[in-house]
């Protein structure tokens, strides 16, 4: 999936990996990076990813979209990323 559009996007699909591993992020959010990675990763899409160039667009859309809306949670792990803390973020509490 490191291919194409998603290259430039690939650690923001990361750090929407982690908020769904942390128990500690709200499901809202944790849903939303679902849907995005399971968008990502399913074959079927708005535009197929067989077609060049343009097949993982859409995919990249969906991501710039989660990552949009979910901005604020996901500098709290990739600040976590970059300071190589364990992922004992509190998605709860805004960062100082």
């Amino acid at each position: 999936m490191n291919r194409g559009p998603i290259r430039k996007l690939w650690n923001d699909v990361l750090a929407l990996w982690r908020m769904i591993t942390d128990k500690n992020a709200s499901w809202v959010s944790r849903s939303m990076a679902i849907g995005a990675i399971v968008y990502l990763i399913t074959p079927i899409d708005a535009v197929p990813d067989l077609l060049p160039l343009i097949g993982l667009s859409d995919d990249a859309a969906v991501i710039l979209a989660a990552v949009a809306a979910l901005a604020w949670e996901l500098n709290k792990y990739r600040q976590a990323e970059a300071t190589h803390d364990p992922m004992t973020v509190d998605a709860t509490s805004p960062s100082t």
